[in-house]
């Protein structure tokens, strides 16, 4: 099932979850700007992927908290969740204010042009897709306080963000900290009732692919008409559902060529997709190119694979990786100052 202590089917779902972020980014930004081939189908695809993708993500983070968490004590506990928030914080702002940066220097040419006003917004209105690193950090700072409260109670946990969840539905706090707990807690929370077998049978799953499908045309369809809170709580059921399908699916894969190229850099793709796929966009833009195809495939690959490349040469500059994983870095700094010493006596 791993290899190194990693877990296989996990490592291929967050880069399926990885490349299923890029794409509905990538099929926005060409909307916003007026690229279209089919508009129903892509608005389509677009609404199917932000179903479940986002709460996928989380469900994984939760999945992995779990499996570290319920092994260590109190005080590898605590060491857990500041290196947890560390390499989540450092990240955050760096590349929050690097896109920004990157926006208000293109203004011109971006799709959504953005202001310094922004910066506040790193406290409480994080943009796209920061916001995820803001939200996750939230999460990762009540779960343990949560735990302890309830007597490390797993049930009870994931009811009391069930609740936090369905009250979600019928008011949105305005202060996002709070937002981000009551909105996707359910989902991390979920992550910790994965196991690593297969619950369900592939013919069921194949049935919940089918039947997840069906309601989301259906929704799609009508959500226009349907009244706001019934929509909602649809959205809720779409993504528990589509969470467990996926999982269920990827538990039985233990090959795949195309997700081994980019498997080990899903958190830098995260971090840098939207950038290279606009910098790829606009330069399409400028030379004249709006063939949708054109634009499909260029923009997708710079999404996966030049945040691959960067990383690889990150990966040669050690303190450059500090921007990635802090603590890691850290760590291997730490390792080669004593290896120093030791060869010095």
């Amino acid at each position: 099932m791993s290899i190194n202590k990693r877990i296989v089917w996990i490592d291929y779902l967050k880069a399926f979850t990885c490349f299923l972020v890029a794409l509905g980014h990538l099929m926005q930004s060409f909307q916003s700007a007026g690229i279209t081939d089919n508009l129903t189908l892509s608005q389509f695809v677009i609404f199917y992927i932000y179903l479940f993708h986002m709460p996928l993500f989380m469900c994984i983070s939760g999945y992995l908290y779990n499996k570290k968490s319920k092994k260590m004590s109190k005080n590898e506990y605590k060491r857990f969740e500041l290196k947890k928030l560390m390499n989540l914080m450092i990240p955050y702002i760096t590349f929050y204010l690097v896109y920004l940066g990157i926006n208000i220097l293109f203004s011109k040419e971006v799709n959504t042009p953005r202001g310094m006003d922004e910066l506040i917004g790193i406290l409480n209105n994080p943009m796209s897709p920061y916001w995820f690193l803001y939200a996750l950090m939230s999460i990762f700072i009540v779960t343990p306080v949560l735990e302890n409260v309830l007597n490390r109670n797993k049930l009870n946990v994931f009811i009391f963000y069930s609740i936090l969840k369905i009250i979600s539905i019928f008011y949105v706090p305005q202060i996002y900290f709070i937002k981000s707990i009551m909105m996707y807690g359910i989902y991390f929370y979920l992550g910790c009732f994965i196991y690593d077998k297969r619950i369900l049978s592939k013919k069921i799953s194949v049935l919940m692919i089918i039947i997840d499908f069906i309601c989301a045309i259906v929704l799609f369809k009508y959500s226009k008409i349907l009244n706001i809170y019934i929509y909602n709580f649809f959205t809720v059921f779409m993504a528990i559902l589509g969470i467990i399908i996926l999982v269920e699916i990827f538990k039985s894969i233990q090959k795949s060529k195309v997700l081994d190229t980019f498997k080990e850099y899903t958190f830098q793709i995260f971090l840098m997709h939207t950038i290279f796929a606009a910098g790829v966009r606009i330069v399409l833009l400028k030379i004249g190119i709006t063939n949708y195809f054109i634009h499909f495939v260029l923009g997708i690959s710079a999404s996966i694979y030049i945040p691959v490349l960067v990383s690889k040469l990150s990966n040669k500059i050690l303190y450059t990786e500090f921007f990635f994983f802090p603590v890691k870095t850290i760590e291997e700094i730490k390792e080669r100052k004593i290896e120093n010493v030791r060869k010095k006596t």
